[in-house]
């Protein structure tokens, strides 16, 4: 696309959008940029930049333009850091930050989370800087701190991927602590049940952490959502359960949870918000791999290949879903046939931002390594040392 044509869809002239290429201060203000996101077709999280003095800039910026109007954004941050700036908060600003909620858990399934990381901890101080500074009516107030714990939820879970797991535990606890004091439940089981999976998943993923704990929060999350959440919630909150089990070797109890998220994902009582996000996909991963975890290797493999069949739209979770996939298979001695998997596939994978990702990956390259006279195993390591 042109600078022509790009301007002729957003009504710019081909000065001012070769001005936004290179970073003018039309490039700063979330108008324009939410008018570029509409005409190539990509969520304007995209177009956040990453580093921490521009991402200030654009936090800034966007606060100019949602919330504050036509104040200037330098005046906006020199009187915010004063403390003494009323910044007056409305619904349609809360809806804003929900439906950033929304692009990050969609970005992270697409690219991973390791570019998302400085944008989504943006987020969160945007949250805080309105509620500490912001005005707003009580019932506001109450639904900005309950999609503030989303926001903090979500940014847990992109730390978590790019492997920066004391960050996520962080977020984890502020983001029960803010969904308490919101009276939230399902923002809070939400918190609970990812706080679950990094404890299940320990510093490796290789090995549980405090798999006694882990099944006291997907227990607490579990009632949190059984009162609150809607289908998916619950459904979500059980495969957390089942996970936990599984890890501490609970086959009846862990079987149990999964037959629990059955129900609940075909169930049609209560109502999701929209960023309580679970796919196909990410149901059927969630089950396969506590199956694989408790070494029921037959049914985990049906569940990971369907979950990963189901994934088309979502490359990085698809990525994420073949690992576990071909560590099912490692485990139950196919070693070529999960070499094979992982090689075919080696291209997409390695372009993916998702340090937890490329751990995953050279884990298996590890387990595998004794047997490198398999000509599949030979394929999968040639490609992680040319990739990697």
């Amino acid at each position: 696309m042109t600078q022509v044509e790009l301007g002729a869809l957003i009504r710019f002239s081909q000065p001012a959008v070769s001005g936004l290429e290179r970073g003018g201060p039309a490039s700063h203000d979330v108008r324009v940029l939410r008018l570029v996101a509409r005409a190539l077709d990509v969520p304007l999280a995209i177009l956040v930049v990453e580093s921490d003095r521009e991402a200030d800039v654009d936090r800034r910026n966007f606060l100019r333009v949602g919330a504050v109007g036509g104040a200037g954004a330098a005046a906006m941050g020199a009187e915010a850091s004063r403390g003494g700036f009323g910044l007056k908060v409305g619904v349609s600003d809360v809806m804003t930050i929900s439906d950033s909620v929304q692009q990050i858990h969609d970005l992270d399934l697409a690219i991973g989370g390791d570019r998302l990381c400085t944008v989504a901890a943006n987020q969160v101080r945007l949250v805080e800087l309105l509620l500490e500074s912001g005005t707003y009516t009580e019932s506001v107030g109450q639904s900005l701190m309950s999609v503030g714990a989303e926001m903090m939820t979500a940014t847990g879970w992109v730390h978590f991927d790019s492997g920066r797991f004391d960050a996520a535990r962080r977020y984890y606890a502020d983001a029960a602590n803010a969904a308490n004091a919101a009276g939230d439940g399902v923002a809070a089981a939400h918190a609970l049940g990812n706080a679950t999976f990094l404890m299940v998943c320990g510093s490796d993923e290789s090995s549980p952490a405090a798999p006694a704990m882990a099944v006291q929060y997907a227990q607490a999350a579990s009632k949190a959502a059984l009162r609150e959440g809607g289908p998916k919630l619950r459904a979500l909150m059980a495969i957390r359960e089942a996970e936990a089990h599984a890890a501490r070797g609970e086959h009846k109890m862990m079987t149990a949870a999964i037959s629990r998220a059955h129900r609940a994902y075909e169930s049609t009582r209560g109502h999701d918000p929209e960023w309580v996000h679970l796919p196909k996909a990410e149901f059927l991963g969630g089950v396969g791999w506590a199956q694989m975890r408790i070494g029921d290797h037959c049914a985990a493999t049906e569940n990971l290949r369907a979950a990963v069949d189901a994934a088309v739209e979502w490359p990085r979770e698809r990525a994420a879903l073949r690992t576990y996939l071909a560590q099912n298979l490692v485990n139950a001695g196919d070693v070529a046939q999960a070499c094979e998997l992982l090689a075919a596939n080696m291209a997409a994978m390695s372009g993916l931002s998702s340090t937890r990702l490329r751990r995953r990956i050279g884990s298996l390259a590890n387990q595998v390594r004794r047997h490198a006279s398999v000509s599949e195993v030979r394929e999968f390591l040639g490609q992680c040392a040319t990739r990697l």
